[in-house]
């Protein structure tokens, strides 16, 4: 038996980057996947994808920066694909800009869409996972809620944000037996974070400037950050709720030089 088989999972921000990898993992594994994104979204592709795997998928176009939204396009998966037993909260977007540069403008969308965001699919998880006492929650944060980084403090903000709201949300609803955690992945290749190159003079040198700053000497595939969220989302990890499991390579955790002597072969 697949490891979410018969199950129902929601993806947000999942035509490209992790959401997508994660779809597409979810449905390899069994379920039954609803892809939600950005109106505009190349959606038709990601859904393609997942139902290569043999499941049952359900393409949806919502901002969830917009509430109702949200609210619109969890009745409209559970009334198509069944009860939502799954969610992985993904939805965000990252624009770098110096603190002082940072306009209320640029500080409200990634607000909007990053913290607020993820609150209303998490509101909306908790609000049909009650009645059936199940259901698992993993909200995308990423390893800058652990550490700071020049150019980042909003999108910095808003991800340590949704590790204190994942911390409050566990505690709550773990009396109805849904298990809310989150995922603190490291630098991967995604489209929204390949674009952070575009305007370097040589990307490659910044890319491989990097990946000298993870102890594993390279980022991560999307993939990879996928398989961790599914394992969180799965029964595997059924006594583990408002916790964030660090998927970065050793980045946070790990000074990337080593001491003489230590090197592979040394």
């Amino acid at each position: 038996m697949a490891l979410m088989d018969g199950r129902v999972a929601l993806v947000t921000g999942a035509a490209s980057g992790i959401g997508l990898a994660t779809a597409e993992v979810l449905a390899r594994e069994g379920a039954s996947v609803a892809l939600v994104s950005l109106p505009g979204d190349d959606l038709n592709t990601a859904e393609v994808r997942c139902a290569a795997h043999g499941g049952r998928t359900l393409a949806v176009a919502a901002d969830v920066s917009d509430s109702q939204a949200v609210r619109s396009a969890f009745e409209r998966v559970e009334t198509e694909l069944g009860p939502i037993d799954a969610v992985h909260n993904n939805a965000g977007i990252s624009i770098v800009a110096p603190l002082t540069e940072t306009t209320d403008e640029l500080w409200q969308r990634q607000l909007a869409t990053n913290l607020s965001g993820a609150f209303h699919v998490l509101r909306e998880a908790a609000r049909v996972m009650k009645p059936r006492g199940r259901g698992a929650v993993v909200n995308t944060a990423s390893e800058l809620a652990l550490m700071g980084q020049a150019g980042y403090v909003a999108y910095t903000a808003t991800k340590g944000g949704i590790l204190a709201m994942t911390r409050s949300a566990a505690a709550e609803l773990a009396s109805w037996g849904i298990r809310v955690n989150a995922i603190c992945p490291g630098t991967t290749r995604t489209p929204m974070f390949l674009r952070e190159f575009d305007g370097a003079a040589d990307p490659d040198a910044e890319l491989a400037e990097n990946e000298a700053t993870v102890a594993m000497k390279r980022i991560a595939d999307p993939v990879e950050i996928a398989e961790a969220v599914v394992f969180l989302l799965s029964h595997r990890a059924g006594y583990i709720t408002g916790t964030h499991l660090v998927a970065d390579g050793g980045r946070t955790t790990c000074f990337p030089i080593g001491s003489i002597g230590t090197a592979a072969g040394a």
